[in-house]
């Protein structure tokens, strides 16, 4: 029931982001960088701050007793077991050029289990969400089940790869040079593994991410059939190196190709 609860509200979620969206709108877009390197750029806009703020004050007034933990805000210690995992703009460098691909994402962990998710895209008319079983689409209000993904044999598989500059040319080079008779695509951020949900995308593949990068990502990902985990097989909770496919096959390929680089 304590679920079925925060998976009603995490829907509701997402209608009103688009409505707090669509009232900030016009808003002077305001850029700043987080990072403390001087080469590297790592930007947060006061959209980011904004989306948060009202995604913690919203899941405070249903829920007092759970935790939160955001990108952009300090960690709210909680008396329940439930944990919420927020990244208000994924896609930040999309969002401020006006590129459609970004969204939010919010996750629910429950005993340090991930139990619930959604990946809201405002410019896109569309979200992806799962309750404890299955997942879902709902493009322009319309509900759309998510089937499992199932193993077809394809002779070119579609791969995501985005190492957030995490290696060299000459490493991302060889890296790629591993997958040969793909396709090699651009990383779309979140919307990668959700178009990977839909039967889009066969593999993607990143480097260095964080928590509230992919957290949320992980039981959408599971409950329509797909596999996830870090380089090395592990649990993706904590982020890192990321590999998710369309099924296990693939995922027992493509780590052990990994968990060498």
């Amino acid at each position: 029931m304590e679920l079925k609860r925060r998976y009603i509200f995490l829907k509701r979620m997402a209608l009103d982001l688009n409505i707090f969206f669509k009232k900030k709108m016009d808003y002077n877009l305001k850029i700043f960088n987080k990072s403390k390197k001087r080469k590297k750029y790592d930007p947060v806009t006061n959209f980011d701050k904004n989306f948060e703020k009202f995604i913690r004050e919203s899941i405070k007034k249903k829920f007092k007793r759970d935790a939160i933990d955001g990108e952009e805000f300090k960690y709210l210690r909680g008396s329940s077991n439930y944990l919420w995992i927020i990244d208000p703009i994924d896609g930040t460098k999309k969002f401020i050029k006006n590129i459609p691909t970004w969204s939010n994402l919010i996750g629910l962990s429950l005993n340090n289990k991930i139990v619930l998710g959604l990946a809201n895209f405002p410019d896109l008319n569309r979200f992806y969400i799962c309750d404890n079983k299955n997942s879902f689409i709902y493009k322009n209000t319309k509900k759309k089940k998510l089937l499992k993904l199932k193993k077809k044999n394809k002779k070119k598989l579609k791969i995501c790869i985005n190492f957030h500059e995490k290696y060299s040319k000459k490493k991302k080079k060889f890296i790629t040079s591993k997958f040969k008779n793909a396709t090699i695509l651009e990383s779309y951020d979140a919307l990668s593994y959700c178009l990977l949900v839909e039967g889009k995308i066969d593999v993607v593949i990143e480097a260095n991410l964080k928590s509230y990068d992919i957290a949320p990502l992980i039981p959408i990902i599971k409950n329509a059939g797909g596999s996830i985990s870090n380089w090395n097989n592990k649990s993706a909770i904590n982020g890192g190196n990321i590999l998710a496919t369309s099924n296990k096959t693939l995922h027992n390929k493509f780590y052990k190709i990994l968990k060498f680089l």
